[in-house]
């Protein structure tokens, strides 16, 4: 009896931990109970049931915080306060139901905010702040205001005697009054997906959009993935400086002693971001007049808090943000790698460009393309000390050279034209004939490009994307077909399993070759290749295909 007992026990509070919990538009906190019949009405509430293993269904529709619009720049709900734990076996998941549209729409501080929260994903939601709704004007009047600790209204441009509109304030620096604990208007600082003090968290497949301040952020946190996102418009009118896609004071789990990739940012499309206020610190006695931040991607302040680990920020795009596409910031142990970064730096007036580093140790560039502006650099140190560089096979570009594509890096990259699809229509892929194609180095370890596209030949594309030059043959790559040498010059050799078994090559376009084969002992063939020009082959047998190089 005490068996059956336990038993019935364990089914009763498995199925309880694996439940769907469904939050609908016209749901009811009151009188609902999760069910998809009679679902609840916040998704706040959904996740007060949630249990390890819990899934929260979200129905398509609009969900807002509750104080959504009413005016008040200072105060509002946000419209998910999480805090969450399931487990390594048992993420609780928060996902649209069926893949309905779920749009997360906020005007207050946070959309969502994790707090102290641990193995929880959130995929596949859009959010989207009030960035549309606010002009340059109405942010420039309220750049300035803030309260202090006694709620007491103040406005910084009043207090400075200056109006921020005033181009000449350009590049200029002033003392500004002491403003300790000051609190600015949530309206204009709000941010989109938010961990704080937690870990393993994954932000998989959302949309942020027209978000004031940053859309993803990871702060004082550890183990996490920020993987496909489409993160464009972001950080308008915030005067916070922020990123679009930040990692911030990195913190790792007591207990935890994992030197391995813990955090990683990858194969996400980050473009559109920028600052267009000038940002002011309130812990700063100054304000530096320039706009100096909108970072596509930005990993910052975490050498004195990022005890032990690595972070990994890989197959992504990053293009016209504000400032420049990726910056590794005061962080240690950093690897980016196959990362395609081009024209950013639209709206800073500071040093911006590709993909820079400074006050850092330990962190690898490699595999990457970074093209900048006329008047920008590509790739650079910005600040040192910066100690145990590597920088391997990367192509920079610096469209019209006004500038060095350079900053303090003079080996690791070669300056050519990458010869994208069509940059001009954000189409990045690579055309067959780019220098990026089969250049890359295999350290970094990378096996799927920005659409998951398999790297998988020992002879990886740089940047973000793997070209696929296999058009109009049909096989699967494999390494049952060994054929040596590889790379090759006058000719190779190949085994053949049986005497029936056909054997072609093909050249990049995905033209047939003639070949000329001469039987040796062994089942092996010798193909005689002298005519062929120097290049990428593709031989197949039967269903089998395999990558060969002609040097």
């Amino acid at each position: 009896m005490r068996f059956f007992l336990f038993t019935l026990i364990c089914f009763i509070s498995s199925t309880l931990a694996a439940q769907d919990i469904f939050v609908a538009t016209n749901g009811n906190d009151n009188t609902g109970d999760g069910r998809m019949n009679n679902p609840y009405r916040t998704i706040n509430f959904a996740a007060d049931q949630a249990f390890p293993g819990s899934t929260i269904q979200i129905r398509g529709g609009t969900y807002r915080n509750s104080q959504f619009n009413d005016g008040d720049i200072w105060e509002g709900d946000n419209v998910a306060n999480l805090s969450l734990n399931g487990t390594a076996n048992e993420y609780i998941t928060i996902q649209p139901y069926n893949d309905e549209d779920v749009v997360i729409e906020f005007d207050a501080t946070y959309g969502f905010i994790l707090r102290n929260s641990s193995y929880v994903r959130v995929k596949g939601l859009t959010f989207k702040g009030i960035s549309d709704q606010i002009t340059l004007t109405e942010a420039e009047n309220a750049w300035g205001l803030y309260k202090d600790a006694s709620g007491t209204l103040h406005d910084l441009q009043q207090e400075m005697g200056i109006d921020i509109s005033d181009p000449t304030l350009i590049g200029t620096q002033r003392d500004k009054p002491a403003t300790p604990n000051a609190d600015k208007p949530s309206y204009y600082n709000g941010r989109a997906l938010v961990a704080n003090s937690s870990h393993h968290i994954e932000f998989i497949d959302n949309i942020v959009r027209d978000v004031p301040s940053a859309a993803i952020r990871a702060q004082q946190s550890d183990y996490i993935l920020i993987s496909g996102n489409k993160v464009y418009g972001n950080t308008f009118y915030t005067t916070q400086g922020v990123g679009a896609i930040t990692v911030a004071e990195a913190t790792v789990p007591n207990g935890d002693a994992s030197n391995e990739i813990k955090i990683i940012i990858e194969k996400n499309e980050v473009y559109g971001n920028e600052n267009r206020l000038i940002s002011w610190n309130p812990n700063k006695s100054f304000v530096k007049f320039e706009i100096d931040e909108g970072t596509g991607i930005f990993l910052t302040r975490n050498n004195d808090t990022y005890a032990n680990g690595r972070m990994l920020i890989a197959n992504n795009l990053s293009y016209q943000n504000g400032a420049s596409g990726i910056v590794c910031h005061f962080t240690d142990n950093a690897i980016i790698a196959h990362n395609t970064v081009y024209d950013n730096a639209t709206t800073n007036t500071g040093d911006a460009g590709g993909i820079g580093v400074n006050n850092s140790d330990t962190v690898t560039i490699i595999n990457n393309i970074t093209w900048s502006k006329s008047d920008k650099w590509a790739l650079g140190i910005l600040a040192n000390p910066v100690t145990n560089l590597t920088v391997s096979n990367n192509i920079i570009f610096n469209d019209q050279g006004q500038e060095n594509a350079s900053r303090n890096i003079s080996n690791g990259w070669v300056e050519e034209n990458p010869l994208f699809m069509e940059a001009s229509n954000f189409d990045f892929e690579l055309e067959s004939d780019s220098p990026a194609v089969d250049a890359g180095s295999d350290q970094p370890a990378q096996t799927e490009d920005f659409n998951g596209n398999p790297r998988n030949d020992g002879f990886p594309d740089i940047g973000a994307f793997e070209k696929s030059a296999t058009a109009g043959i049909d096989g699967v790559y494999s390494n049952i077909i060994q054929p040596y040498p590889n790379p090759f010059k006058e000719k190779f050799n190949v085994r053949i399993p049986n005497s029936n078994q056909k054997i072609k090559l093909y050249n990049q376009a995905g033209q047939e070759i003639e070949i000329k084969t001469n039987a040796l002992q062994n089942s092996t063939v010798e193909i005689k290749t002298s005519s062929l020009p120097i290049g990428i082959y593709f031989l197949q047998m039967g269903s089998e295909m395999t990558k060969m190089i002609k040097i």
